[in-house]
């Protein structure tokens, strides 16, 4: 297995980053966005709600399966110690040093766009470590650091986790019941702590969204469980383009709807509980709709699908530093917001893509990181 490219699967990673970008961009173009979102243009359109709400959902979940997919043959090859020193080199100090450098300036534009007077260093010794304290998108190493240890762990600990062989198995639709009931408990009693499917906190190490936290354990376990029952190998489970994706777009559908206009004659905590299963029943189709669509459309591995490949963490890394800066300098054109979003995407995507290609994955030091 390690050693042997799964195009289709580097090319989704590929996309779900580009769907990052139109993510955080779409924020500062969205009706109704969060009060504190880095940069907010004064006109907004309903259409960028209707984006933000349906990409939001299946993207950062996609990328904790396709983590949880390689890992456990990347164990195997390197050994609990190896493997380890692979991932706090790759993920452990890009999520440190994002957390301590790069996510302070990110989160000034949040002072910055509202013409706040505090400097940035000020803003660093102070608020960032307080009321404003957040890692940007540097969340998602610190989880994912996590998970990698607490696999690695197992592996060294559990006989019977080490042991565990490589077989193709098609999974079953109880196997999917099962999935899809466990997370949507888990996050509906998370939920009932009092916490909403959108909300953010943290406990300084870890920044995370609650209701979200059990399905970012369940995906990367998942995606173990997979990689292990070779789903998407040339032997293995191949999931059906219509039935996954028919089911990503109708249950995409409804959750929409159901978000955009909740019902307010149903009890508030049963709206909330369905609502967190119709995000689960989207993700998971999604999940499923996306690797056929890309086995079916995206599955070669040469030009600019490899650069886009080999680049896509670089993307993830920079595109902050890049997105919100430019966003802010497009508030003042008298342009169409459609127009102001398109560049703002795509000039974030190309130059983040362009550094990381002719920097951080050639530099001596930071290429073995990404």
């Amino acid at each position: 297995m390690v050693g042997k490219r799964d195009y289709a699967l580097d090319n989704l990673r590929t996309l779900i980053i580009f769907l990052v970008v139109v993510l955080h961009a779409s924020l500062c173009y969205m009706a109704y966005a969060p009060k504190w979102w880095y940069v907010l243009d004064p006109e907004r359109s309903i259409v960028f709600t209707q984006v933000v709400l349906v990409i939001d959902v299946p993207i950062m979940l996609i990328m904790f399966f396709l983590a949880g997919y390689f890992a456990y043959p990347s164990l195997v090859h390197r050994g609990s110690g190896a493997f380890l020193k692979d991932k706090l080199r790759r993920i452990g100090i890009p999520w440190v040093f994002g957390v301590l450098v790069l996510a302070p300036p990110t989160a000034y534009m949040i002072y910055y766009s509202r013409h706040s007077p505090m400097s940035l260093l000020t803003f660093w010794q102070t608020d960032f470590w307080g009321p404003a304290f957040q890692q940007s998108v540097y969340w998602y190493l610190g989880i994912l650091m996590a998970l990698f240890l607490v696999t690695a762990a197992l592996y060294a600990a559990n006989p019977r986790f080490a042991a565990w062989k490589s077989r193709p198995e098609r999974p079953t639709w109880r196997l999917f019941t099962l999935f899809l009931l466990v997370m949507s408990a888990t996050s509906i009693l998370v939920g009932q702590l009092g916490y909403g499917l959108d909300q953010w906190t943290h406990v300084y190490l870890f920044t995370f969204q609650p209701v979200r936290t059990p399905l970012y354990i369940g995906y990367f376990a998942l995606g173990l469980y997979a990689g292990q029952r070779q789903w998407f190998q040339p032997n293995g489970y191949a999931p059906g383009g219509a039935t996954w994706v028919g089911a990503a777009f109708l249950s995409g559908l409804i959750y929409l709807a159901a978000r955009m206009a909740p019902p307010h004659d149903l009890d508030p905590t049963l709206v909330k509980g369905l609502t967190i299963i119709l995000f689960n029943l989207f993700c998971f189709a999604s999940l499923l709709g996306s690797v056929a669509l890309c086995r079916r459309y995206l599955a070669g591995g040469g030009g600019l699908l490899q650069l886009q490949a080999r680049n896509s963490y670089a993307v993830y890394y920079l595109h902050p530093l890049v997105l919100y800066p430019l966003a802010f300098i497009l508030v003042p054109l008298q342009w169409p917001i459609f127009v102001k979003f398109v560049i703002a995407t795509a000039v974030t995507y190309l130059l983040s893509l362009a550094v990381g290609a002719g920097i951080l994955t050639r530099m001596p030091g930071l290429r073995r990181m990404f």
